[in-house]
């Protein structure tokens, strides 16, 4: 272990009498040398084994535990009072913690009675001198003697009303500066670590920096500079304290922070820009610190400590009673922020509103941690503090919660977060974190705390065209929170506006027209709760109408024992025309680009022929040695069928089943030790498919008068669409099926998690598919007891298996993979001829065939 040796240890070792260090009582001698106080005694197990979690800072509520069980209770720790630091005084540790416990006590108020307990010490150390310096040599020649070590302590501090022994233990934390004389031994001095405030300074090299050296990279509008800001729009003159309407194009920055928190003041809160105060916060240093929400009056002082003038505050420069005006302007919020120079970020966390850290709001200093992640020992020998890096910061705020915020977040250049005991920043090409006052630049920037590297705070490259960029913004906005929930697509609309103009697609309600039918596949996060929301306008199709977050599983795994034993992967084929009832342009279609049909049929036409040309070679003409999988699509007919052919007379000679769909193989999930026939029959039904679609009846239209017929929305489905805007309507086949639990309600896919599905099932009882996984209680809410639902088919997936044989001649052969056709299916609730979507699923083919399907015209809304 690359550490210097401990000399409390070092003498033991040799016999030395101890040192004594008159400066510490008897009891904390160990303080002597800092590594002994933390690791030897760790190594010693003089520490109690309590769980770090619970001292540390609330974004890290995972942290990875220092052992496997067995914590000690906070209450078993050695708990003193006020007197026994009283008659300790000349201990310059004792006197710390008595001092801290004081204060403690004064906090709290009267009547109740304190004590307290020291833990351990954790060490901030960004630079590892503890590790990489292991002599006093070496440290003198640095400079690093008498050295200065940044100390976070874990104490407990145990309350009770006096006279009361009904004790209460809260894990709190204290922040020291230790001077040791020596290479971190001989302690002098305990001061506490002053960390109120931030030099705005660092501020402003970040800035500088990304400025001068990033270049396109941190300056590219996400949204086209042909798009202008909105008519009306206003900012703050920081220097003149007022509102103001910009004559020309002017630099400004952005602020960013959760509307509730803005100010604990309800006169603060519910100053806003109106009408009728319009001309009056117009006038010159009309907007001052004693009228203003705190983190707006933060932001100002801010913006002229890093020299900029403008500032854009939603509740200051939008007039909130002009609702025209208002709405432009909220919808315009994408291109506001995305044209910011730089956006502040108040993340909400702390016991106080406002950006905390600057002069005008220093931090608290108390028991309460704010700021640090406390290290186990089993990664760090010495125990370590660590500042929350940013992703964690960030994903565990109060503002990343937010709904309103996500777009703010994705369109801002540069941002600044302000949390409760530490200030980040981010743009495209680097992250950025405080640095704490003495540390040198070149270590900081070396630490992980830094981090010099892409924090796509942006999150998505908008650029490409692809399902993958929409599915990730979606499922990244979904589970934010509203304060009213019909928000929901608003609050999305910045980032629909700049996916719309870089993709050049229209997003419908939330989802792209271009991937429209697979959009419609997106479930409710499994494993969690979800809600539906009813709202005005919002559709039951689509994901803002549940309060949950959107996923698309590109697998759906079934357990095993159940009909459905596959892995279902995402939409291949889409083949519905939709149709909606848009608010402005009245019924127009959805411009889908469809996953073709036919290129799917041909894949799955060649994988079926390989298999029985590899693995099944007696159902193969012997006079064919084309390659199935080599051939061009203008032959693959013929060759298929000579291949079926061949097949219906070997099958009559062999006295076999025929057709192929006759010959019942289980479906689960690896096909072990088939027969050759059973092999042939396999592939066989799986052509057989593809060959038979009359699943879908466009594709076996005999006549264009026929397939006109079948395109043509029905005019009383059309009536009903027009009444109901955002509502789809759409021709397909569709069943009267039971939905409903399997023999068990519960089960877990995979082990360990907590999921559940529901049967799809024929008038028989029999399953022919399943639905999507859901978290057990919306099953329960949804399907309890079974229900007939209408089951709409609207395109196609893949069920993916294995052949694979390991006994016998047979063994020699590769395993296959056979992916058998599953048609991608909705389950819907109708009632008075128009639907609403419940739930996703999907079923077999030859069963759904069996169903004798109708052709219907439908309405979902």
């Amino acid at each position: 272990m690359n550490i210097r040796q401990c000399t409390i240890c070092e003498a033991n070792d040799a016999g030395y009498a101890p040192r004594v260090n008159p400066r510490l009582c008897g009891d904390c001698q160990d303080w002597d040398d800092l590594l002994h106080v933390n690791f030897c005694r760790e190594r010693s197990e003089a520490h109690a084994p309590l769980n770090p979690v619970s001292f540390c800072y609330k974004h890290n509520p995972d942290w990875p535990p220092s052992r496997k069980g067995n914590y000690s209770e906070l209450k078993d720790l050695e708990f003193f009072s006020h007197e026994h630091f009283a008659t300790r005084r000349h201990c310059i540790m004792c006197s710390a913690v008595g001092d801290a416990l004081d204060k403690a006590s004064s906090e709290g108020g009267d009547g109740q009675e304190t004590k307290i307990a020291v833990w351990r010490p954790f060490i901030f150390d960004p630079g590892k001198n503890q590790w990489n310096v292991r002599d006093e040599q070496t440290a003198m020649e640095k400079g690093m003697v008498p050295w200065f070590q940044k100390c976070v302590l874990a104490v407990c501090v145990a309350t009770t009303p006096t006279g009361e022994d009904s004790w209460s233990y809260q894990p709190r934390i204290m922040e020291f500066i230790l001077r040791y004389e020596k290479w971190c031994y001989d302690l002098s001095h305990i001061a506490p670590w002053v960390r109120q405030v931030m030099d705005t300074n660092q501020i402003k090299r970040w800035l500088h920096r990304c400025v001068h050296e990033h270049g396109e990279e941190c300056s590219t509008l996400r949204i086209p500079s042909s798009i202008s800001l909105p008519r009306g729009f206003r900012l703050i003159d920081v220097h003149e304290r007022r509102v103001v309407l910009p004559q020309s194009q002017v630099e400004y920055v952005a602020l960013s922070y959760v509307w509730s928190m803005a100010s604990n003041s309800p006169e603060k809160q519910s100053l806003q820009l109106h009408s009728e105060n319009t001309e009056y916060l117009e006038m010159p240093h009309s907007l001052t610190d004693s009228i203003l929400p705190e983190v707006v009056a933060d932001a100002i002082h801010l913006c002229v400590e890093i020299g900029q003038r403008y500032l854009w505050v939603d509740r200051f420069c939008i007039i909130q009673d002009d609702l025209d005006l208002k709405a432009e302007q909220i919808d315009a919020m994408g291109v506001i922020y995305d044209r910011a120079f730089l956006t502040i970020v108040a993340l909400g966390d702390g016991p106080t509103t406002g950006l905390v850290g600057l002069s005008c709001r220093p931090r608290q200093q108390g028991f309460q941690n704010w700021s640090w992640d406390l290290l186990p020992t089993m990664s760090n020998p010495v125990g370590e503090a660590r500042i929350p890096l940013i992703d964690r910061a960030l994903s565990e705020s109060a503002w990343n919660d937010r709904a309103w915020t996500f777009q703010e977040r994705a369109l801002s250049k540069r941002k600044v977060y302000f949390d409760a005991g530490q200030v980040y920043g981010g743009c495209t090409r680097e992250r950025w974190q405080e640095k704490p006052e003495d540390v040198d630049e070149g270590e900081w920037s070396k630490s992980e705390a830094w981090e010099i590297q892409e924090l796509n705070d942006r999150l998505w490259d908008f650029s490409q065209d692809s399902f993958a960029v929409y599915s990730g913004i979606i499922s990244h906005f979904s589970p934010r929170k509203l304060s009213f929930p019909n928000d929901i697509l608003r609050a999305f609309a910045g980032v629909v506006n700049a996916l719309e103009l870089q993709l050049k697609r229209p997003i419908l309600l939330g989802h792209p027209e271009e991937f429209f039918t697979k959009s419609l596949s997106w479930v409710p996060q499994p494993g969690f709760m979800a809600t539906r929301r009813v709202l005005e306008n919002v559709p039951s199709w689509s994901w803002a109408s549940w309060d949950s977050k959107a996923t698309w599983d590109n697998d759906w795994t079934i357990a095993p024992g159940i009909y459905l034993a596959a892995t279902i992967s995402g939409l291949k084929a889409s083949f519905v025309n939709f149709h909606v009832s848009d608010p402005k342009e009245g019924l127009r279609p959805v411009k889908e680009r469809h996953q073709p049909l036919e290129d799917y049929l041909v894949e799955q036409k060649r994988a079926a022929l390989k298999v029985i040309k590899e693995a099944a070679a007696a159902w193969w003409p012997s006079s064919i040695s084309s390659d199935p999988v080599a051939i061009e699509v203008g032959e693959l007919d013929e060759l298929i069928k000579h291949v079926w052919d061949w097949a219906h007379r070997k099958a009559q000679d062999d006295d076999g089943a025929w057709p192929p769909s006759t010959l019942q193989i289980p479906r689960s999930e690896r096909l072990h030790e088939l027969s050759e026939v059973a092999t042939a029959f396999t592939a066989l039904r799986n052509l057989e498919q593809t060959i038979d679609t009359r699943w879908w009846p466009p594709t076996v239209a005999k006549d264009l008068e026929t397939y006109q017929q079948l395109e043509k929305l029905s005019a009383e489905a059309r009536a009903l669409a027009e009444e109901r805007p955002n509502s789809l309507i759409f021709n397909t086949t569709c069943a009267h099926l039971r939905v409903g639990p399997f023999g068990r309600m519960w089960f877990k896919i995979p082990p360990r998690r907590n999921l559940s599905g529901c049967a799809i099932q024929n008038k028989d009882g029999i399953p022919v598919g399943i639905t999507m996984a859901m978290a057990p209680q919306l099953t329960f809410d949804m399907f309890q007891k079974g229900r007939e639902c209408l089951v709409a088919l609207l395109g196609i997936c893949s069920a993916k298996r294995w052949m694979q044989w390991d006994k016998g001649e047979r063994s020699i052969l590769p395993p296959h993979h056979v992916k058998e056709m599953c048609l991608f299916v909705m389950i819907m609730e109708e009632k008075d001829g128009v639907c609403q979507r419940l739930a996703v699923g999907v079923v077999y083919v030859d069963e759904w065939m069996n169903l004798q399907p109708q052709w219907r015209t439908l309405v979902l809304a």
